[in-house]
């Protein structure tokens, strides 16, 4: 929409004939169209409408520096928030190319317009600012998932990554008909240890763990979470009942000398939500310690 503004303001400087008149009516509409349609859809808005929305963001904003040709360059810096969004919203793959689109459709702008002095300098400038920003908001965007979704203390995975990954890997294995299992792990009398040694122990001992069951799990997909004090989940794609038992078991296998670990175990039954599989594990591991 802001480029669609902008177009206006300046087509109303520069004595537009009807059709620019009409390819103008036709981009507000455009604009209010998908306005309305973000509006309408929240969050279920698919990745293919906002890559066509920037698609045509760039037609806008190449369009206006076009027509007004004296200003092209105030137009050519709509294409850095164009770069800025897709950097934020997008995968590095579709956002590169998004922007090696918009960065094509401004060299066409460049080489048909005759009132640009130096076309290549413009374009250099122009997208050598739009590629550093494209660059700074990627790698910004890349350290703040990877703090948000990693545990400080022992370096894995956090509840919020782990809730995310079942849920993903859950709908996987509806769609693929595979197996898959989880095992929640918690220590035992992990508040005895911090009483008698100190929260320094503890989280020695926590490290320890997870060091010692991030070397033991398998390469191809099982994922290790700490899920908050001294619990632990294991989610294993692709694995049984019988293969969890033999995960579970070299599991216990690495657990430091004089210190011993519930778990509770479940593979999920091919129909329940996510919910009620975390549940049976967790009322599996209720039961262990209960023991």
């Amino acid at each position: 929409m802001v480029g669609v503004l902008a177009l206006a303001l300046t087509t109303a400087e520069h004595n537009p004939s009807g059709a620019v008149i009409a390819a103008l009516a036709c981009a507000i509409v455009i604009g209010v169209v998908i306005v309305g349609v973000r509006l309408a859809l929240g969050p279920r808005i698919p990745t293919w409408f906002d890559q066509l929305n920037v698609s045509i963001a760039t037609v806008i904003v190449s369009a206006g520096a076009a027509i007004a040709p004296s200003t092209h360059i105030d137009f050519a810096y709509l294409y850095v928030w164009i770069a800025v969004y897709v950097a934020l919203s997008f995968q590095p793959v579709a956002a590169t190319l998004q922007i090696a689109g918009a960065g094509a459709a401004y060299a066409v702008v460049l080489a048909t317009s005759s009132g640009v002095e130096n076309p290549l300098a413009a374009w250099l400038i122009t997208f050598g600012t739009v590629s550093v920003m494209a660059v700074i908001v990627t790698i910004l965007v890349r350290e703040l998932r990877d703090t948000s979704r990693q545990d400080t203390l022992t370096h894995l995975a956090n509840r919020r990554y782990w809730d995310e990954r079942v849920a993903e890997e859950v709908e996987r294995a509806r769609r693929e008909g595979s197996p898959l299992s989880l095992v929640l792990m918690d220590i035992d009398d992990f508040k005895g240890v911090n009483d008698r040694h100190g929260h320094q122990a503890g989280d020695r001992l926590l490290c320890q763990f997870a060091e010692g069951w991030q070397g033991t799990i398998r390469g191809s997909g099982d994922f290790l979470a700490r899920l908050g004090g001294d619990e632990f989940g294991l989610l294993a794609p692709n694995s049984g009942e019988r293969g969890i038992a033999l995960m579970t078991q070299r599991l216990h296998e690495v657990s430091p000398d004089g210190i011993s670990c519930s778990y509770g175990v479940a593979t999920w039954d091919g129909h329940e939500t996510v919910a009620d599989f975390f549940r049976r594990a967790d009322d599996a591991l209720y039961q262990a310690k209960g023991q």
